[in-house]
């Protein structure tokens, strides 16, 4: 019994307290406004820029205005294209940015066409990694830089946590795994300037503004709670799909995905 009183008596004590109230002060987290600024420098002004996976351009648009370039935002999703086509335009830059809906494997630009490739949260979802990746190596020039952010699977994940991930309708397990990716990049041909883990940064700065966590957390028990429902109005490949999505977004939190900054060059 003194040993559980002793153990308590430590739960409770102020050198125990004061970690909590450690806890409470920002670490400074980076957001991810840094990708930009990586970025700035291997885009001298009037680069051509490929954005692989732009979804709505916001990317894009930023890297056009902020380095007097123009650039090519390429998704394989209509409604993304749609949308970044009306963004594009609602910023006044149709006549610098050209929007196409295909998939990176089969782009038909010449050699050498682009002077700096971004590809942020996308090759997580692309199967043919390889091809992909050797059609980028293709078009960057050859002084060009990709930069790429992407998440990759942990050990801390359980088997059970990673099952529940296969059930995300976009994610291919295989480019959620490190050594895999980082081999497709030699194969196309790329050698790693820079690597960077940024592990749960951005997630902390977003929640320490936003409280997109909080958000995210709400959203699973709400899930939860309206399981019959929705998987009778949805489908149950939908409901599998989104419950898969939000877990992803506490996994960030948890340490059990990484993501994980590169700058590539030709080797």
């Amino acid at each position: 019994m003194s040993g559980h009183l002793d153990r308590l008596s430590r739960v409770y004590s102020e050198e125990t307290w004061d970690v909590y109230e450690l806890l409470d002060r920002s670490l400074e987290p980076r957001g991810r406004e840094w990708l930009h600024d990586l970025a700035t420098r291997y885009i001298p002004p009037g680069s051509v820029i490929l954005d692989a996976g732009c979804r709505d351009a916001a990317d894009l648009i930023l890297l056009v205005q902020a380095h007097e370039a123009t650039g090519v935002g390429v998704d394989p999703v209509a409604i993304h294209v749609e949308r970044a086509r009306e963004a594009v335009a609602a910023a006044g830059l149709a006549g610098r940015i050209e929007m196409v809906c295909g998939v990176m494997e089969t782009l038909p630009y010449q050699d050498g066409s682009f002077d700096f490739i971004w590809c942020r949260d996308v090759i997580s979802q692309v199967e043919l990694l390889d091809d992909a990746l050797s059609t980028l190596a293709r078009i960057l020039e050859p002084d060009g830089r990709l930069l790429i952010y992407t998440t990759f699977a942990t050990d801390l994940l359980a088997p059970e946590e990673r099952g529940l991930l296969e059930r995300h309708l976009g994610l291919v397990a295989s480019s959620l795994v490190e050594h895999r990716v980082e081999e497709a990049f030699r194969h196309a041909g790329f050698a790693v300037e820079i690597k960077e883990v940024i592990g749960s940064e951005f997630k902390e700065h977003a929640e320490e503004r936003s409280h997109s966590g909080s958000r995210m957390l709400l959203r699973i028990t709400r899930l939860r709670r309206l399981r019959s429902t929705l998987i009778q109005e949805r489908g149950e490949d939908i409901y599998n799909h989104i419950e898969a999505n939000l877990y992803w977004e506490l996994f960030l939190f948890l340490g059990k995905l990484q993501p994980t900054v590169y700058v590539l060059k030709h080797r």
